[in-house]
C-alpha cells in the first residue's frame, strides 16, 4: 500500500468511526432520556402503589375486593418496572 492509498484508507476509516460515535452518541442521549422518562413515570405509578397500601393498611377489612386486585397489579408492574431499569443501568453505563 503507498503513501497515498494508505492516507485514503486512514481517511475512510476515520469517517466511518466517526459517524458511528455520533450515532452511539446520540443514541446513549435519548437512552438516558428514555431511562429518565421510564424512572419518572414509576414514580408517579409508586405513589399510587403507596397510597393504595396506606388505604389498605389503615382498613384492610373495608377494602373492597376491586381494590385489593388492583394493589397487587401495581405491585407486579412496579417489580417489572425497576427490573427494567435496574437490567438498563446492568447493560450499559447510563449512571453518568
Amino acid at each position: 500500500m503507498n503513501e497515498e492509498e494508505l492516507k485514503a484508507e486512514a481517511k475512510k476509516l476515520y469517517e466511518k468511526l466517526k459517524t458511528q460515535r455520533d450515532e452511539l452518541k446520540v443514541q446513549a442521549h435519548l437512552a438516558k432520556a428514555e431511562l429518565r422518562d421510564k424512572w419518572q413515570e414509576t414514580e408517579h405509578d409508586w405513589e399510587r402503589f403507596e397510597a393504595k397500601a396506606k388505604t389498605i393498611g389503615k382498613g384492610a377489612h373495608k377494602a373492597s375486593e376491586d381494590v385489593g386486585k388492583g394493589f397487587v397489579l401495581l405491585g407486579h408492574q412496579l417489580q417489572e418496572a425497576y427490573k427494567d431499569i435496574k437490567q438498563a443501568f446492568r447493560s450499559s453505563d447510563l449512571t453518568d
